[in-house]
């Protein structure tokens, strides 16, 4: 079923690229084509069939950019996309296209950033400065700082700790913060998650906050009612790894795999936690 629904997809994909490009006036029949295609996507729980079919959405989404780069609804869906399909190469074991395949997100992470006001120019300024620009962001323009630092933060992981990527953390950071101040529910309290991670992960000698990592993962599970479980599994990955507390790691790695899958807009990023609070469960003894 997997390869012949794929070729399907695949076809019907490439045949909207060809409709797309070929009008008159793309913006008028873009979202109508691409949002239930990208929705039917985040619903889909089979890994395999999005592993294989999403390469046609992305050469629609690349296509559709070039003729409109600065087309914001683009670079976000486009975003979301590139990010989504490299973590699931990389729990796939296909880490080199994965961090390849997420420079892109970054790209388009980065551009949709540009579209605000005083973060034209955010790759040559300093904190100072962004931090400077991001006060005055409002919260309808919330989805731009956390899509664009969502895609951001997928390039730096996959790229192993190299230095050009960890330089780019704080700028990170501080979009992420202020995603909190204007709006700390957006995406399942996704900013949450990320600062969560980000301050669990390290060490406190090497400027670890494991507090502060508590604190935001407490608060991402009350936001989404622990239905968003991605947020277990970084939990569990970064924060209870990192102060070696095996009871929680534990709980929280079987709290996603007894959890129910639904017919919701989180099921493909549910059915990936599955799997990977599956592999990291079968790793417990090499941690602590």
């Amino acid at each position: 079923m997997g390869k012949a629904t794929t070729s399907i997809l695949g076809h019907v994909l490439l045949a909207a690229l060809v409709l797309l490009l070929s009008s008159s006036c793309t913006s008028l029949v873009v979202n109508p084509v691409l949002d239930p295609l990208t929705h039917s996507l985040e619903k889909q729980t089979d890994l395999e069939l999005l592993e294989d079919g999403t390469p046609s959405l992305l050469l629609l989404l690349d296509g559709l950019i070039a003729s409109d780069p600065d087309n914001v609804h683009l670079l976000m869906t486009a975003t979301k996309a590139y990010a989504a399909y490299a973590s699931i190469l990389y729990e796939e074991g296909k880490t080199e296209r994965a961090a390849n395949l997420s420079a892109t997100a970054s790209d388009y992470g980065i551009s949709l950033i540009k579209q605000l006001p005083g973060l034209e120019n955010i790759n040559s300024q300093t904190l100072d400065e962004i931090k400077k620009a991001l006060t005055k962001i409002r919260p309808a323009r919330v989805d731009y700082l956390f899509w664009g630092a969502y895609g951001w933060a997928t390039w730096i992981q996959y790229q192993e700790g190299a230095a050009a990527a960890m330089a780019d953390l704080p700028t990170v950071e501080l979009i992420m913060l202020r995603v909190v101040e204007l709006d700390d529910t957006y995406y399942y309290g996704g900013a949450h998650i990320f600062l969560g991670s980000y301050y669990g992960s390290r060490p406190q000698i090497y400027g670890g906050k494991p507090e502060n990592s508590r604190q935001h993962f407490e608060r991402a599970l009350e936001i989404n009612k622990r239905q968003f479980l991605l947020t277990q599994v970084a939990y569990a990955q970064t924060y209870a790894r990192m102060m070696f507390d095996r009871e929680l790691y534990v709980a929280l790695l079987t709290e996603v795999l007894e959890q129910p899958l639904t017919d919701s807009a989180a099921a493909s990023s549910n059915t990936l936690a599955k799997k990977m609070a599956e592999k990291l469960l079968a790793q417990v003894d090499e941690f602590f």
